[in-house]
């Protein structure tokens, strides 16, 4: 995997389970994120796959406040068996860096998912137990949080087989 600059908080280490997630924050390449996207998860076994328009294609922006619901999402809850309980309470320690890993997108941060609630605008509930998404790597289901700056793009995303 080819990443130009590594730059996601030391909170975010062991925060995303390497067998199920994949997260980097890398320089943006060019004026077209998805660009930047595909060449951060090129080399990734899962990943890979993701074709480039499906990608272009089945986004939607998010707000940063879905945005770190999504985060939490990626990092400790199942896609197959819905969102741990735990994700609706307060957790100081990890509700901190999963804002820290956000804010690290830098200033002007737009954030983007193809999980099938983002349809529902604001109204949208990230944490529900059932839910779709436009699967892009090939896996029984994915979801991805990405987060664009002029300078930086991050990329969460979360697979599973079941």
């Amino acid at each position: 995997m080819k990443e130009r600059k590594t730059g996601l908080p030391g909170c975010a280490l062991g925060r995303f389970d390497e067998r199920q997630s994949f997260a980097a924050l890398v320089a943006r390449g060019g004026a077209d994120w998805h660009d930047t996207v595909m060449e951060t998860i090129q080399g990734h076994p899962v990943l890979r796959q993701v074709d480039r328009m499906e990608l272009r294609d089945s986004v939607l922006q998010v707000s940063p406040a879905q945005a770190l619901d999504l985060a939490g999402l990626i990092s400790v809850g199942s896609l197959l068996h819905g969102p741990r309980e735990s994700l609706r309470t307060s957790d100081a320690e990890r509700d901190a860096c999963l804002r820290d890993i956000l804010k690290a997108v830098g200033n002007g941060a737009r954030f983007f998912t193809n999980h099938g609630q983002a349809e529902d605008g604001e109204e949208a509930d990230f944490l529900a137990s059932s839910f779709h998404a436009n699967a892009l790597a090939g896996t029984t289901i994915d979801i991805c949080l990405i987060g664009v700056s002029d300078e930086t793009v991050l990329v969460l995303w979360r697979f599973e087989d079941d």
